[in-house]
């Protein structure tokens, strides 16, 4: 019976490496709350987490959290302030709380009380234009569009078709900014405040701020048609490993009505902001009858194997990964946690890395390993391990590098903008 017009949310740091699972998170709480207080869609209004030098952090684990948040907006009657120009590296919790207030009344004034004339929202990216050499960024709600220091507009990047990003030339026309760079002859991807520690410049007339983005690029194509032999094969699981958490919610599960296989597949696609995708497809005789385990190795699954499997094959393009069939290949797929001894003696196997020898440990439900491994080769085929940590788990194509090859602590999931694994069986003639 307790009557309000809406709600505000202001979100602590814990949640920042979770990428897009957050944004699930976020249409629950929500929705949950909605439903529980009985009196309709209520405002619900949020602030973006400040820019905070997290150490040694991927910098780009935080502009995927921020546009996480902006994904949130999709829901009715939401709204949120976005705070990079308020902000205090050094400090978690930047004390300008003043700013923040006056910017969630704004949005309040204009949605939910028909202030139309007031001014809410900053700079919001609405179209990339390649223009010869150069890229036309254009955005809504810039009228007005300028740089709070007077200087050129920062923290835009652009990137072609291969190559790196590079820091852009950016230039004011009008509602847009054009990008150039000495280094990309042909951009054809633009990103804006992508950087934990970012705290661009731009500004509309209200002295609101841009909002962080990612956009062009290599766009998504299926790649599983680059693998003949996945024509055989039938569809058992899906999942979108942006949504990964203790267990890992599937898109697609056949398991139950799938028939007696002899062989199982996986396929990994990953991509990163402006990049093509990366694929690894791998198969092998089947190391079990049970379709329920055959994906990731949650400690619901019931799913604990360290074994070799036989007629490994590997189709990638991964350059460093050794493709074709590759013989004897092994699997450590456990919800467990696990040392590098090579208890097992699994030939080439080392005692004091991380690969594809390693022991398994307690406890049951640990940090967990989900990986395909060429013997022969001493490699890596891929790795997901610690899906419970969401955008901190450990995912990779080949070896990595450092201390470990099977992934294990690198702790770089984040760092996907897609990462999308498929496993497959071929049933038995």
């Amino acid at each position: 019976g307790y009557g309000m017009r809406g709600a505000i949310w202001y979100q602590g740091e814990s949640n920042h490496y979770e990428g897009s699972l957050y944004t699930e998170k976020m249409k629950a709480l929500i929705g949950g709350w909605r439903a529980i207080w009985g009196i309709g869609d209520f405002a619900f209004n949020f602030v973006q987490i400040a820019p905070f030098e997290y150490g040694q952090e991927d910098p780009g684990v935080m502009p995927r959290f921020w546009v996480a948040q902006q994904a949130a907006l999709a829901v009715p009657n939401t709204g949120m302030v976005v705070t990079t120009d308020i902000a205090e590296l050094k400090d978690i919790h930047p004390h300008n709380k003043q700013e923040v207030g006056r910017r969630l009344a704004l949005i309040a004034l204009n949605h939910s009380y028909g202030k139309a004339d007031v001014v809410c929202e900053g700079p919001t990216f609405k179209a990339a234009i390649p223009e010869g050499g150069k890229l036309r960024v254009t955005f809504d709600h810039a009228a007005g569009l300028a740089t709070r220091d007077g200087k050129t507009p920062d923290w835009f990047e652009i990137v072609g078709e291969e190559g790196e990003w590079a820091k852009a030339d950016a230039v004011i026309d009008g509602s847009a900014v054009v990008l150039s760079s000495a280094a990309v002859t042909k951009p054809t991807a633009v990103r804006f405040a992508w950087h934990k520690n970012a705290e661009p410049n731009l500004k509309n007339g209200a002295g609101l701020p841009g909002l962080p983005f990612s956009a062009g690029g290599a766009a998504y194509v299926d790649q599983l048609a680059k693998v003949p032999e996945a024509k055989e094969y039938q569809l058992v699981y899906q999942a979108d490993l942006s949504r990964m958490g203790i267990n890992v919610p599937y898109e697609v599960d056949n398991s139950a009505k799938t028939g007696a296989f002899d062989r199982i597949g996986y396929f990994l696609e990953l991509q990163r902001e402006g990049k093509p995708v990366q694929y690894v497809w791998t198969a092998m005789d089947a190391f079990t009858t049970d379709a329920r385990k055959i994906g990731v190795p949650a400690l619901a699954s019931e799913a604990s194997f360290q074994q070799t499997v036989a007629n490994l094959t590997v189709v990638s393009n991964v350059k460093e990964l050794t493709t074709g069939p590759v013989g004897v290949g092994a699997i450590e797929f456990w919800p467990n946690n696990y040392g590098p001894t090579n208890a097992a003696s699994v030939p080439g196997a080392s005692d004091e890395l991380f690969d594809f020898g390693d022991v398994i440990g307690e406890p049951k439900d640990g940090y967990g390993s989900m990986q395909v491994h060429n013997i022969a080769a001493k490699q890596t085929v891929f790795a997901l391990n610690q899906w419970k940590a969401g955008g901190g788990a450990d995912l990779g194509i080949g070896n990595s590098t450092g201390k470990t090859l099977d992934w294990t602590f690198v702790s770089n999931a984040g760092t996907y903008s897609l990462k999308k694994l498929r496993v497959f069986v071929r049933l038995k003639k």
